[in-house]
């Protein structure tokens, strides 16, 4: 166990290490009750903040919130593709005692909440994407390109130490210059309609960014045959996102048997930071407390 400290609020979490059949995972616990295993997005890791944290935990749940292979202290060996950490995330559950969980699929952890869902259904009880890479393209051509040239081993550290250098001296035209990424709109309107605090909490929840390995691998990742999972889904995209764009999320619609498409007029890809994620959060609400009998 060691502590971490979240650059983001400036407080510390207890990490753990769960050692497992596939390798070490690194991992944190927080709040009580039905389990929710929280898959984080691509440039994120066990420390950082969790969009929808509050929700689960005001809404009774406890969060097992991980560093997928590549990021944080969990190495690429315990699984670069996503079955193989899928297959790892048996273990895990495991390790923990944990017969079944929910589980949320963030972003460029799609693939592996899918795979996981797919290839192990006896062990999730419900499945929810926000703005997840399902079995479009993800990324575009340009994108991937640029993914080996700025997020390679050798640059990526030098890459988000530039951008928080930035965002010291500039914070908003930092936040501004990260949305031309995450929306489809003009960002500097985009953050024209966020609140002070909304705009404190995006540029936060962006300085804790780290590639690691992980984002190189995620580029790489399936999703596998949606048609083999049976928990009943949620889908949640916003409708003006720039890095997940709405394929994604139709798709997954169209192939998981028991799912629901949810999409918010979020204005970006951090639906967590618009004045729709109230909207958000009844869906999810609506969505968990109809389904409780699933977990």
């Amino acid at each position: 166990m060691r502590v971490a400290l979240n650059e983001g609020t400036g407080g510390t979490m207890m990490m753990r290490m769960a050692q497992t059949a596939h390798g070490p995972i690194e991992y944190r616990i927080v709040g009580w009750g039905p389990a929710v295993l929280a898959l984080n997005g691509g440039h994120t890791n066990a420390t950082s903040p969790l969009g929808s944290e509050q929700f689960f935990l005001h809404e009774g749940y406890k969060l097992i919130v991980l560093s997928r292979p590549g990021y944080g202290a969990t190495p690429s060996a315990t699984g670069k593709t996503a079955e193989a950490f899928a297959d790892a995330l048996v273990d895990l559950l495991d390790h923990l005692r944990l017969e079944r969980v929910i589980v949320l699929g963030i972003s460029a952890a799609g693939p592996t909440a899918l795979q996981f869902a797919g290839r192990h259904p006896e062990r999730v009880s419900l499945l929810i994407l926000q703005n997840a890479v399902t079995g479009a393209r993800f990324p575009g051509p340009v994108t991937r390109l640029g993914a080996h040239v700025i997020f390679n081993r050798w640059t990526e550290r030098w890459t988000w130490a530039a951008f928080r250098a930035f965002a010291r001296l500039a914070p908003r035209r930092a936040l501004i210059t990260m949305m031309r990424s995450l929306s489809s709109l003009d960002p500097a309107q985009v953050v024209a309609t966020m609140s002070q605090a909304q705009q404190r909490a995006a540029l936060a929840f962006l300085l804790t960014s780290r590639s690691g390995a992980g984002f190189l691998h995620d580029i790489h990742h399936r999703c596998g045959d949606l048609g083999r999972i049976t928990a009943p889904t949620l889908i949640i995209a916003s409708q003006y996102d720039g890095s997940v764009d709405l394929t994604h999320a139709r798709y997954a619609a169209d192939h998981i048997p028991d799912a629901e498409l949810f999409v918010c007029p979020a204005e970006s890809h951090l639906f967590w930071f618009s004045s729709f994620n109230t909207d958000v959060e009844e869906k999810m609400r609506s969505f968990l407390r109809a389904r409780s009998s699933s977990y």
